[in-house]
């Protein structure tokens, strides 16, 4: 690196950038070339120290987004969840996010309040969810636009595909 040798965060990047376009800025005596090589530098130099924030292994320097992050243990208790629900018979399980929704499910709403989910009335539908949850509008969501959101995955038992295939050879 030629102009951005001991730089160690991004905001010694920005102030040592912003500095060094003023100085070498076409419409102050600098040149287009330099200014040219002090952006390519920014760019690549700009890119490593976000990777690097990013990753870092401290939860209190971490962004919103890093601290919603794969969690092994949400997703074994997500796994746990799913596998005692396929001994239900016709019901339908979605996974959006770490959320497991559940309808098609009347017969065994007991059961579900046994295993901990609870009944979403405006949705009508039972919810189970592994994560600090905070609703930051009063305004209800649809359920396609909170599977559109955080991306939403079917569950589909065995049996379950089983008996489709077999009414769909009938």
């Amino acid at each position: 690196m030629k102009w951005f040798k001991d730089v160690k965060s991004l905001e010694e990047l920005r102030k040592l950038y912003r500095r060094l376009v003023v100085e070498h800025h076409p419409d102050n005596g600098g040149s287009e070339d330099i200014i040219k090589e002090v952006n390519a530098e920014y760019d690549i130099l700009f890119k490593r120290l976000k990777s690097d924030f990013e990753h870092k292994d401290t939860y209190k320097d971490a962004t919103d987004k890093q601290k919603q992050a794969y969690d092994w243990q949400k997703d074994k208790l997500i796994r746990e969840k799913v596998m005692q629900l396929a001994r239900f018979e016709g019901i339908k399980v979605e996974i959006i996010g770490v959320w497991i929704w559940v309808s098609n499910c009347y017969a065994y709403r007991k059961e579900l309040k046994e295993l901990g989910f609870h009944w979403a009335r405006q949705k009508q539908m039972w919810y189970l969810h592994f994560d600090d949850f905070h609703k930051f509008s009063s305004k209800p969501a649809s359920m396609s636009y909170i599977r559109e959101k955080y991306g939403c995955v079917e569950v589909r038992f065995k049996k379950d595909t089983e008996e489709k295939k077999k009414l769909a050879k009938v």
